[in-house]
């Protein structure tokens, strides 16, 4: 006779959460360390934006954890990635991810001292991700716009240049990447960067032009236009002393200052506002003085501003001189070429 030996059924093996949490920051780790060799940095990339997609709920913060204190004295591929990786995890948990969004920003505002350019560049990207990934969920926008932008505002006035540049271009990022920023945001941070583009210890004043082109470009902005026209005295002299500082930065001594200042003003009249008709005489008068700049990426920036302001109406006919002047400048495109443009625009 057959003995029959009855196996008692296993319950489900309970899950050490520690130990979970272990195993992830060594799977991160590990694929961190394959950055910094180039054989396999992109096996690397791949095994770390595979493992953040895969992330559950609860493992968030621990994969936050390994990413967010990159140390200074790892290789410039580490820390560049791992702010990118910030911006990976927002798109692929756009849910769950609010909660840990200062703790980022943080992160990114600290590596804005980075010696490297690839990572500051990196943070600019990174902050755009989270801003439209973020920032435009209906009832959202107001509280993810200040979290973003509060700790790159105060970051602009660090003495430090690479800080002061960082901060501004991510700003204009953020704005340039939030559908529907706050209004009343949008007015104090442009007097303060006004004043700022006038003030001679500020050390990032291309970086700053760009984030005034931004707010004054920025769609919520339509209203501070819209208040402007009919007869928001306050809104109006915050749009003209923003206008009139970039047209002064084109008297500026840095060539990079001038060219920031030609380039914003181009973009601002590409966008065609009824508005702009009070500026346009003035916008050609300050564009027309440094038509003949020494410097060519200067001189390109400034011809195809001025092109752009001309095709506007006017609150006023234009002068015989403009006409003049516009021949002229058909002479000099020919001659130079097809001008490129001089800024990269970010996608909305």
């Amino acid at each position: 006779m057959k003995a029959h030996v009855h196996m008692k059924a296993r319950g489900p093996t309970r899950v050490n959460p520690q130990q979970v949490t272990f195993e992830l920051k060594q799977k991160v780790v590990l694929a961190l360390n394959k950055l910094a060799d180039r054989d396999t940095y992109q096996i690397g990339v791949d095994e770390l934006e595979k493992t953040a997609e895969c992330l559950t709920p609860d493992r968030i913060a621990p994969f936050l954890l390994c990413i967010v204190d990159t140390d200074s004295e790892q290789k410039c591929a580490i820390r560049k990635e791992c702010i990118k990786l910030m911006g990976t995890l927002a798109s692929f948990h756009e849910g769950l991810v609010g909660p840990h969004l200062g703790k980022m920003v943080a992160s990114i505002v600290k590596r804005l001292k980075d010696p490297d350019s690839v990572v500051r560049d990196a943070c600019v990207e990174t902050v755009g991700i989270l801003a439209s990934k973020l920032g435009n969920c209906r009832g959202r926008t107001d509280g993810v716009f200040v979290v973003l932008v509060k700790p790159l505002f105060e970051a602009l006035g660090e003495q430090n240049r690479q800080v002061q540049s960082g901060s501004a271009l991510c700003l204009a990022r953020i704005i340039d990447n939030t559908h529907d920023p706050p209004v009343s945001t949008l007015q104090k941070m442009l007097t303060r960067t006004t004043k700022l583009l006038k003030n001679p210890h500020f050390m990032a004043k291309p970086a700053v032009i760009e984030l005034n082109r931004s707010i004054i470009q920025s769609k919520k902005s339509k209203a501070l236009q819209l208040s402007a026209q009919v007869g928001g005295a306050p809104t109006q002299n915050i749009l003209s002393g923003a206008i009139a500082g970039i047209q002064e930065a084109l008297k500026n001594s840095d060539w990079t200052t001038r060219k920031a200042a030609a380039v914003a003003l181009g973009d601002i009249a590409s966008t065609g506002g009824s508005f702009l008709g009070s500026f346009r005489t003035s916008s050609i008068r300050s564009l027309e003085s440094c038509r003949f700049d020494k410097v060519k990426p200067v001189r390109e920036a400034v011809l195809q501003a001025l092109q752009s302001w001309r095709s506007l109406p006017g609150t006023d006919t234009p002068e015989p001189s403009e006409a003049g002047s516009s021949m002229k400048d058909m002479v000099w495109i020919q001659t130079f070429g097809k001008l490129k443009a001089c800024t990269d625009k970010c996608d909305v």
